[in-house]
């Protein structure tokens, strides 16, 4: 079904952006900028009234009939047509379906509440309207990335992420370092964008389309099993390059580093990116391509692109498990947590359970933003301290709040997994598919459910540190707690509500939940919004990629996994209390030094830096050597040189032709007229 406001969505973020670009650029010689009230509410309000159309959009989309065989409703706007030559065609279009309307919803939702929380948190800051133009900017991007309707309009998203990604990472740009994290960010997410790009060419040679509706048609075709069978090679070559552009975005082995340096960034910027929106990317990509993933059955060095998915999601969500243990800057500890969160979603896609990876998308959205923003009201009631071993004590601070304490503790139950938070219907739902698809499956499963139970651990030595253990607050800390506004109050709120909300509302498919249903004759009821919504787009490829063996259907694994995780994430959160209930083991608070990264997160980060030094920078550096002599130098100069010494050559044997005598020249004129008009009379 056509729809002509879906170009609203992107383009009202970008208006913001625009103007508020424009007022940041006229009021960058004055001290004070621009009218800081005019851009906050601007700022704000654009995301909000593209939440609105979003929430239209959906409104309209659930009316819109399913036909049997047909492809997913959808909400399409055709704006013109990109590229036609030949039998090949791409317009940009927009696609509005289950899919990217789930992903917008909370995109935009969360999104104008990041930008809400930004006018308090940002207010004082000299580049205030800058920044919120960039939140704008990216906001714009991210729509762009999840409402295309071809790869080509998903990947201008892509890269206007990775742009804004770069100027809001780089915002404090005096600081070298940040400096320094902003063009890692920019160039690692680069070298995964020639994945995408390789990707998206494999797919034209196999399918001849690179529109989303269109690859999704031809693989669920059945007149086209013989060309996949013959196609299997570059059907697996196209998956996995894919998918290594999804490492990228999506801060997954091997080009994960970027993330964690990342929190260079402003608090909302960790948020937004890193918490909501850019780092799932990869996730709906994936997720989006479902049937070309279901049907990459040749294996690579041993592994289907699926079961490469599921090993690296795996191994990404252990060593982000482990790092975060290590962490004392408040911050890195939840990027690492996020690194390790999107290691989940990916592992339910490595087994086709995309709806539960996108369910994991959106409670995790919810929660980590909610703990990203939670310590950003930390650092900003302390005045930029982020050091958790020079905290302590503020569950008992009265400035703190109860919409803080509120939010923080929500959050940290639900990712956790314990009953009833948002964490526990989505990563527990992920366990069961695990333990449920087949002996790879099973057995990364188990190393899942050892993961859980470090991110207990972690998760509740930053609850510890600051806010249950004994304050190490200094007097003067304490005398100079800067108050938090309402503008930041009011959307950590609402986004801990959602961290407990969020898994309530939106699954059924939890044997919790349905035991309880059952107990209560109906009096407790349960929803099957998501997965019904989203079923149409990615139903059919979880439905061939399906390996389960019938256990779900007994819920002897659901009520075995979920009791294991249960009891490990109890286990977990009760030995971090043990070691740091009385604060940080350790040197004392006088010899603690700044909250740089230190320990196993380091080592880490540094260890993959190094791979990328000895691997990717030689091959960067040879390539452009031989790219300059053999493409500038040799090919472009001595084209250039062709054409020039051709120039000089032609002009000076046309001299010869000149006569320095008028009546020379005639003649020589009218005989050439002469010879033209006899061809044309021969001609006819």
């Amino acid at each position: 079904m056509h729809a002509a406001y879906l170009w609203l969505i992107p383009v009202l973020p970008l208006i913001g952006a625009a103007i508020a670009g424009g007022l940041a650029l006229a009021g960058s010689r004055t001290a004070h900028g621009p009218n800081k009230a005019f851009v906050a509410l601007l700022t704000v309000l654009m995301p909000l009234l593209a939440f609105a159309v979003t929430c239209v959009g959906a409104g309209q989309l659930a009316h819109v009939p399913r036909l049997e065989g047909a492809t997913a409703p959808a909400l399409v706007q055709d704006l013109w047509t990109w590229f036609h030559f030949g039998t090949f065609r791409l317009d940009f279009s927009l696609l509005f379906d289950g899919l990217s309307s789930m992903m917008l919803l909370f995109i935009t939702g969360i999104g104008t509440l990041i930008c809400l929380y930004s006018v308090g948190y940002m207010w004082e800051d000299r580049g205030f309207a800058r920044f919120m133009t960039y939140l704008n900017l990216f906001l714009f991007s991210m729509v762009m990335l999840v409402l295309g309707g071809s790869l080509p309009v998903t990947f201008l998203g892509w890269e206007g992420v990775g742009l804004c990604s770069y100027l809001l990472v780089g915002f404090w740009h005096h600081n070298t370092e940040y400096n320094d994290a902003a063009r890692k960010a920019f160039v690692v997410n680069r070298v995964g964008d020639l994945g995408f790009l390789l990707g998206a060419f494999a797919i034209i040679a196999v399918v001849g389309s690179l529109d989303y509706q269109t690859i999704a048609a031809w693989f669920r075709s059945g007149q086209n099993t013989a060309a996949i069978a013959a196609n299997g090679g570059m059907i697996a070559a196209a998956a996995l390059l894919i998918f290594f552009g999804c490492t990228g975005k999506s801060a997954q082995i091997p080009l994960l580093t970027w993330l964690p340096d990342a929190m260079a960034g402003p608090t909302p910027v960790s948020a937004l990116i890193h918490a909501a929106t850019m780092v799932t990317s990869g996730v709906y990509l994936v997720a989006r391509l479902g049937d070309l993933y279901v049907a990459s059955t040749v294996p690579v060095l041993g592994l289907t692109a699926l079961n490469w998915i599921l090993v690296i999601g795996c191994a990404t969500a252990l060593w982000g498990a482990i790092a975060g243990l290590f962490q004392n800057d408040i911050k890195k500890a939840l990027a690492y947590s996020t690194v390790s969160q999107l290691g989940f979603m990916f592992m339910a896609c490595g087994v086709a359970a995309f709806d539960v990876g996108l369910f994991h998308v959106v409670t995790h959205a919810f929660f980590k933003a909610a703990l990203f923003l939670g310590a950003g009201m930390v650092i900003h009631l302390l005045h930029h301290e982020q050091d958790m071993r020079r905290m302590g004590g503020l569950w008992n601070l009265p400035q703190a709040g109860f919409v803080l304490k509120f939010a923080m503790f929500w959050s940290w139950w639900a990712i956790l997994g314990l009953p009833f938070g948002a964490g526990f219907f989505s990563k527990d739902l992920i366990l069961e598919k695990l333990l449920v698809g087949g002996p790879l499956a099973v057995t990364v499963g188990a190393v899942a459910v050892l993961t859980a139970a470090i991110t207990a651990v972690y998760m509740t030595r930053m609850m510890v540190l600051t806010f249950w253990s004994p304050s190490r607050l200094t007097d003067e800390a304490k005398h100079h707690l800067v108050p938090i506004p309402l503008t930041m109050k009011i959307p950590v709120f609402l986004l801990g509500v959602g961290a407990v909300a969020s898994g309530l509302l939106l699954w059924s498919d939890n044997v919790l939940m349905q035991a309880l249903s059952s107990a209560s004759q109906g009096v407790i009821t349960t929803t099957n919004l998501l997965p019904a919504w989203i079923a149409p787009v990615v139903g059919a490829a979880q439905k061939a990629g399906d390996h389960g063996h019938g256990l779900l259907d007994h819920h002897l694994v659901a009520w075995g996994g979920m009791g294991l995780a249960f009891v490990l994430a109890v286990i977990g959160a009760v030995t971090a209390w043990r070691i740091w209930g009385k604060g940080p083991t350790g040197a004392t608070v006088e010899q603690q030094p700044s909250s740089a990264p230190t320990g196993f997160g380091a080592a880490w980060t540094w260890a993959f830096d190094r791979v990328y030094a000895v691997t990717i920078i030689p091959v960067v550096k040879i390539t452009g050597v031989v790219l300059y002599w053999a493409v500038e130098v040799a090919f472009i100069g001595l084209a250039t040189w062709i054409i020039g010494q051709s120039a000089v050559f032609l002009g000076g044997g046309l001299i010869g032709l000149q006569r320095s005598r008028l009546r020379s020249g005639l003649s020589i004129a009218l005989t050439g007229v002469a010879v033209i008009l006899v061809l044309l009379l021969l001609a006819l």
